[in-house]
């Protein structure tokens, strides 16, 4: 890690220190790429979805602190964090209080707090602070009880989710497709039925194969990233390098119908597109732009419908934007609840993104067995795959130990 620009040495006088002076060296240290936007005015994007979060989250903690008179290290102490952790706890007994349309989680609120300790612990090593004041027993006693990390009440799509949801996907698809196979309707309920087959039997992370609005890199798989002769996918691993994902021959019917559909002029355009007509507009116009056609051309084009806007993606050689991570999720919310899929048992009240990853994962857990779960889900460590599903492997040494202490007949 490269030293802040003007951090302090061991046996240097440099007065008291700002809450804020030491924030743009350790956000910098936490991105994934950086951009200098405008130089005059020092401006900087960060990328990645971590750091977007800090940018957003310790701001807001220096403000509050300010606002309590605490504007230098020299001011701060476990007391203030204490403070700071009763603040969020009072927003925790706030949603509660009012069924949720105020306040934050639990979840949440432990998630700020981690968030400004970061930036702490950060100004603890480069010799800001002597030690890191949220970490400390007076201040995490003000936080709210932590919520359960329990494996077993987090979503696994089960085997009868994924084939329920899966039925209705076909069905609305061939449906629409009969119909009018070039309608906005057809090429949405088509583009979404490949998306179910891919997150329900690849164990794909949502944003390995959408556009993630928080992350440059993320733009979401194009069809050169699909191979279906080796029924493998390339994506962006949530180790920021490039892996091969096991595709499984299921999906590669749906990505097989869905791309003669589409028929996308070649393979950079994304295999999930955006058909919301607003983003296809502004995508059309800024890239026509960029290639200097005409302002009546332009307003000609992006005045069209979403099926003849589409088309003329194809006729122009313009790239349509990816589907993102919300749409993705809106869209399961929405199958979810056409198919009646039943979500009882599960913490949410719909199918999501990741509970179709840990369900493949648990699939292959039942029956290929703990290496193979691991392998499919590309987990560096394979203590992550125990913590996800560390209640399958209780219950199997609860059957081991049953065997083992039965009295013999």
């Amino acid at each position: 890690m490269a030293p802040p620009a003007d951090s302090p040495h061991p046996g240097e006088t440099t007065g008291e220190t700002s809450l804020d002076e030491p924030l743009p060296d350790f956000l910098d240290a936490k991105a994934k790429t950086i951009e200098e936007t405008n130089l005059d005015e020092d401006e900087t994007q960060r990328s990645g979805n971590y750091v977007q979060s800090l940018e957003r989250v310790v701001p807001d903690w220096i403000k509050w602190m300010d606002r309590r008179g605490v504007t230098t290290f020299e001011k701060l102490d476990s007391r203030d964090l204490a403070r700071y952790a009763g603040h969020l706890s009072r927003r925790v007994n706030a949603r509660r209080a009012n069924g949720g349309t105020e306040g934050i989680t639990a979840a949440t609120a432990w998630n700020y707090y981690s968030l400004v300790s970061a930036y702490l612990h950060y100004c603890q090593q480069w010799e800001y602070i002597a030690e890191n004041p949220a970490d400390t027993d007076r201040a995490k006693d003000e936080m709210p009880d932590r919520p359960t990390t329990d494996s077993g009440q987090q979503q696994f799509w089960s085997q009868q989710q994924r084939e329920t949801i899966v039925s209705h996907v076909d069905e609305r698809a061939h449906d629409a497709i009969d119909t009018d196979p070039q309608s906005r309707e057809a090429l949405t309920i088509a583009r979404d039925r490949a998306l179910v087959y891919v997150i329900g039997f690849s164990g794909v992370r949502g944003a390995e194969v959408l556009a993630a609005s928080r992350d440059d890199r993320r733009t979401g798989i194009t069809w050169a990233d699909v191979d279906t002769d080796q029924e493998v996918l390339t994506v962006l691993g949530k180790s920021q390098k490039i892996e091969k994902a096991p595709l499984t021959d299921r999906p590669v019917r749906a990505l097989t119908r869905w791309q003669t559909l589409l028929d996308p002029p070649d393979d950079a355009w994304p295999v999930f597109p955006s058909f919301h007509l607003a983003s296809l507009r502004d995508t059309a116009r800024s890239q026509l732009q960029d290639r200097g056609v005409d302002h009546q051309t332009i307003d000609e084009i992006t005045s069209l419908g979403t099926a003849e806007l589409v088309d003329a993606f194809r006729e122009q050689e313009l790239t349509p934007p990816a589907l993102t991570t919300g749409g993705g999720r809106y869209t399961l919310k929405k199958l979810s609840q056409e198919a009646a899929v039943d979500c009882s048992d599960d913490s949410k009240a719909y199918l999501t993104l990741h509970g179709a990853r840990r369900g493949v994962g648990e699939a292959y857990y039942d029956e290929a067995g703990f290496s193979d779960a691991q392998r499919v889900l590309r987990h560096e460590d394979p203590s992550t795959t125990s913590k996800m599903y560390a209640h399958k492997e209780a219950s199997e040494l609860s059957d081991v130990g049953s065997d083992i202490f039965s009295p013999e007949e």
